[in-house]
């Protein structure tokens, strides 16, 4: 079973993925730059979940670096503003076949309405280009309402994945399932990855103007 790690995972999106991932995988690592601030997480996750075994034997905290160098399966949750000099600052912690997934959303506001922050190229495809070959490179998870996921409350959402190749999918495919609840759907490969990264944007300009909480993709068949 791989061992998963957050990088930039104090944050809101990567507590809440924390706590279900560590239901299904023995190691789960939130990292920060500030190994101090990853340690004080993970007590806030443990005060307000209580004891539970998954967290307590399962949930760890570590510094971004420590987590790329000892994980398999990395999860950036950074701010997009500086993803990519962190992702720089830590290319050489990283390892072949690794699986690196950008969970970036790329977003500005103007005003009362948000934007897509779309670059000539996606922050994955960015990362792609930094972290050293053999490191296989995805991006997910930017519509998955994370005050949802760390309430614990049930969900019923699409997770859109664009990723390298129909197999670095796969392994992001699993990964998503394992959280109950989230289905994931392929996209194709990072040339798509940018349209991801600003479907945020036009999720929280949907709640705003129809007034609803916690709005997700779901994509039905019919």
């Amino acid at each position: 079973m791989p061992s998963i790690g957050l990088i930039g995972g104090t944050g809101d999106l990567g507590t809440a993925l924390a706590i279900h991932l560590s239901k299904k995988y023995e190691i789960v690592t939130i990292g920060s730059r500030n190994i101090e601030k990853a340690r004080a997480t993970l007590k806030t996750i443990l005060q307000e979940k209580g004891a539970k075994d998954h967290l307590l034997n399962h949930l760890k905290s570590a510094s971004n670096a420590d987590v790329v160098s000892e994980c398999d399966i990395i999860i950036a949750t950074l701010p997009h503003e500086n993803a990519i000099e962190t992702i720089k600052a830590l290319a050489k912690n990283f390892r072949q076949e690794q699986v690196l997934v950008s969970a970036v959303a790329v977003l500005s506001k103007v005003g009362s309405q948000f934007f897509p922050s779309r670059g000539l190229e996606s922050i994955a495809k960015q990362m792609k280009s930094i972290v050293p070959n053999g490191v296989e490179v995805a991006s997910a998870f930017q519509t998955v309402p994370a005050a949802i996921l760390y309430k614990e409350r049930e969900i019923s959402a699409d997770v859109l994945v664009s990723a390298e190749s129909s197999n670095t999918y796969e392994k992001v495919a699993d990964l998503v399932s394992s959280i109950e609840g989230l289905r994931p759907l392929y996209v194709g490969d990072l040339d798509l990855a940018v349209e991801l990264e600003g479907l945020t944007a036009l999720i929280l300009n949907i709640a705003i103007r129809n007034r609803l909480k916690s709005p997700t993709l779901k994509i039905n068949s019919f």
